[in-house]
């Protein structure tokens, strides 16, 4: 056998520790969610409570514009809502790709540890090609750091490419228009 029990004791633990985080990383992500549904209900209901508390109080010429005003108090809410999901989706990635990679990390020690203790018991021959085996794992494990580099910042770099369409959306939306003030004039 070429692991020690040591080796395989700390592979274990830091795979325990990687599905730790990763984990907590979903259950994090869960929460920002919830916390956002949570509050993106309240602000529609403070908002359509908003509109009908109009109608209560004989605002009745209100009526007319209710549709749009709803609808355009309902794409600012809809898309900073949609802002804030890109965002909670964007960090859960990143901690997707680090644990990811970290976890291979895991896994490439444990194929060095044996490497090496294969490589003391072995004749030079085969030490020749563990040797080039270890260099090809070592460029591997280059490669995948500087992939899971690239996917972060591709992440990071599509998180203002998200926002650019919500925030047109917002910035080009006229405000609602208000009713023409109506006076009771007596014509006879």
């Amino acid at each position: 056998m070429f692991l020690t029990q040591q080796d395989i004791s700390q592979t274990r633990e830091h795979s325990l520790n990687n599905l730790l985080g990763l984990s907590s990383a979903c259950l994090e992500a869960s929460q920002h969610f919830s916390e956002l549904f949570a509050a993106a209900g309240r602000d529609a209901l403070y908002g359509s409570s908003k509109h009908w508390a109009g109608f209560g109080h004989g605002q009745l010429e209100s009526l007319v514009h209710f549709p749009v005003a709803l609808w355009l108090e309902q794409s600012t809410r809809n898309s900073k809502l949609l802002n804030a999901a890109y965002e909670i989706l964007g960090a859960t990635h990143k901690s997707l790709i680090q644990t990811a990679e970290s976890q291979v990390r895991t896994f490439d020690h444990l194929v060095f540890a044996s490497l090496n203790r294969a490589s003391r018991s072995s004749p030079w021959e085969f030490e020749i090609a563990l040797q080039a085996m270890k260099t090809t794992l070592k460029s591997a494990e280059t490669t995948l750091h500087e992939m899971s580099a690239a996917a972060i910042e591709s992440v990071e770099l599509a998180s203002p490419e998200a926002h650019r369409p919500n925030e047109a959306m917002t910035d080009t939306l006229p405000p609602p228009e208000k009713p023409p003030v109506r006076t009771r004039s007596r014509t006879r």
